[in-house]
């Protein structure tokens, strides 16, 4: 049996989260965690809103390991900290991502389908690395940060806490941003 796994918030992110972890394989979708639709909205196929968001005591009742779909990094850290307390952050990693093996991915990361992770890299905790991303080697990404789809960072970069970038932006090697 695949552990079970609860995804907060349900608008886009949140449909491409799901096709992301079934395509990863690896947990059972048991639903969503959203404020703006009631229980038992339908968000994607027959994936529902199992709880309130301000429910999340009761994460740990539902699933167990969470994924934050909320592409505002603030919002995101926020819902991080108290969900944390009540159930394990997954790391939801696209299986056509390709990354390097010893890179660190920490808790709660979402890894996006046809991006490059190159070797010696770390990626923090609730961080987005959108479709089409490349990093290249000895980079360091922080903790809720949101790499928009098409970022290209240069090797040995580093990239703060709860950075976001412009789709497509370019970082050029060895920038602390």
């Amino acid at each position: 049996m695949k552990p079970r796994i609860v995804l907060i918030g349900g608008g886009g992110h949140g449909r491409v989260l799901i096709d992301a972890i079934l395509a990863q394989d690896k947990y059972e979708i048991v639903g969503f965690v959203d404020t703006a639709l009631s229980i038992g909205s339908v968000i994607s196929g027959n994936y529902k809103v199992v709880l309130s968001q301000n429910e999340l005591y009761n994460l740990g009742d539902v699933a167990d390991f969470f994924i934050i779909a909320i592409g505002n990094n603030l919002i995101r850290e926020q819902i991080y900290n108290e969900a944390v307390k009540y159930c394990k952050a997954a790391i939801i990693i696209h299986p056509s991502a390709t990354i390097c093996p010893n890179v660190v991915i920490e808790e709660g990361t979402f890894i996006m389908a046809k991006t490059f992770i190159n070797t010696s890299c770390t990626i923090g905790k609730n961080t987005i690395v959108n479709a089409g991303v490349i990093i290249d080697h000895d980079c360091k990404i922080g903790n809720h940060v949101h790499l928009s789809i098409g970022t290209l960072v240069g090797s040995r970069s580093v990239i703060a806490d709860k950075m976001t970038t412009s789709i497509g932006q370019h970082i050029i090697s060895f920038s602390n941003l």
